[in-house]
């Protein structure tokens, strides 16, 4: 059976390019470009594993964590954080508001691939 990962961000062509690439590799994909819908997409499709940009329209990807986090059927969702912003301790406010892993874009294909492998398989070996 397919995993299915939510792609959350606001730049179009990225998610374009990211969804061919996680589809070929053998995953399901559902997007969405701003965080609040990100929260709604998330409780509907009930994804594998999320990929969360930090920086979106309609919620920070701060405030989509706590959301998500906050809420009983989400909360158990891993997410993987990949962002083109870089302020300083953001990377540990991620993985302290309950981010699996921290990604800087531009990220390596290979990278991303074997750390979305590592927390999927983190998460079916923990839950």
């Amino acid at each position: 059976m397919r995993k299915k990962i939510l792609i959350a961000d606001d730049d179009h062509e990225f998610v374009s390019l990211l969804k061919e690439r996680l589809f070929s590799s053998g995953y399901d994909v559902v997007f969405a470009y701003e965080g609040i819908r990100t929260v709604e997409v998330a409780h509907k499709e009930k994804p594998d594993l999320i990929i969360l940009d930090w920086k979106m329209p309609v919620g920070r990807g701060s405030d989509v964590l706590m959301d998500l986090r906050s809420k009983a059927d989400s909360s158990h969702i891993p997410i993987i954080v990949l962002t083109g912003v870089h302020e300083e301790g953001m990377e540990e406010k991620a993985l302290g508001l309950g981010a699996k892993a921290f990604l800087k874009k531009p990220c390596d294909d290979k990278i991303l691939l074997k750390t979305i492998k590592e927390v999927l398989e983190w998460k079916t070996l923990k839950i």
